[in-house]
């Protein structure tokens, strides 16, 4: 049952000829301030690799999904909750990446039957990512920053093809924040701006503190937790903690990468979903 009003969230879906309809779809999910249109070259190569449908998901406040004023993880897991039934699916596997880790698992917790197996993408449920901030996001203030750069005289075009040549520059994991910041770009009343509303969502993260839950609840599914080499949200001694309350946890590090490492080596991390899947070769 839903118990908070649900908005219908933008969504793509991915299926190729050999994709088996009997093998349950994967819900792939961004972090915050991202969206499902940087996420769809993973989505493609997972619908193949795993030979299952793939919805990428834009949560609420995010890319092409409605604004609203209520936004924390609560709203959000109503949101995909309202999804999924409207979709009338009835077994799912979660991919998630960051903060949207601790909506898969309050779905999981709450409706067990119907969540096969959960990827968690350098994080955890419940994960204060938040407590080592204190005034501002580092996300947020590069974003602010470009907007200061781009004269407001400039079209959109010329606007997006600056921060194309400012990006050459960059390494390769800036060169997708450059990429998902280009899409994001928009022009209204001679202004820029960004199409999702990042000081908003950070005024809710650290303000008001929406996306706060606390732990709860202990878990029999399968679930994987990739990592980067260097993470500061999944380090031994959480990971400790998170498996013993669900012990049917397992563990994968990627060398040579950040938090965004499922789009750093996105064959490297199909290959091991593929695995944890049950895929055959």
């Amino acid at each position: 049952m839903l118990t908070m009003d649900a908005v219908e969230l933008s969504y793509d879906v991915y299926e190729t000829f050999d994709s088996h309809a009997d093998l349950p779809p994967i819900i792939l999910i961004h972090g915050m301030f991202w969206n499902k249109y940087m996420f769809k070259e993973l989505a493609e190569k997972l619908c193949s690799g795993t030979k299952r449908r793939v919805y990428c998901l834009d949560m609420r406040n995010h890319g092409e999904s409605p604004v609203c004023e209520d936004c924390g993880m609560f709203e959000m897991c109503e949101d995909v909750k309202r999804f999924i039934k409207e979709k009338d699916l009835q077994k799912i596997t979660f991919v998630c990446h960051s903060f949207s880790t601790t909506i898969c698992y309050l779905i999981a917790l709450e409706k067990p039957e119907i969540v096969e197996k959960l990827v968690m993408v350098d994080s955890f449920p419940f994960n204060k990512f938040f407590d080592d901030i204190n005034d501002s996001i580092k996300e947020v203030q590069i974003q602010n920053h470009a907007l200061k750069i781009l004269n407001p005289k400039m079209s959109l075009r010329d606007a997006r093809e600056k921060l194309e040549k400012l990006a050459e520059k960059e390494t390769r994991t800036r060169k997708l924040f450059f990429r998902k910041m280009i899409h994001d770009l928009q022009k209204e009343d001679g202004q820029f701006k960004w199409k999702t509303d990042i000081d908003f969502l950070q005024r809710k993260i650290l303000k008001e503190k929406t996306f706060l839950v606390y732990p709860r609840g202990s878990c029999e599914h399968e679930i994987l937790i990739v990592r980067c080499s260097n993470s500061v949200n999944v380090t031994d001694e959480r990971f400790e903690k998170v498996r013993k309350f669900n012990p049917n946890t397992k563990l994968v590090t990627f060398e040579d990468t950040t938090h965004m490492l499922l789009l750093e080596k996105i064959e490297e991390f199909v290959e091991v979903v593929s695995d944890f899947l049950g895929v055959t070769k």
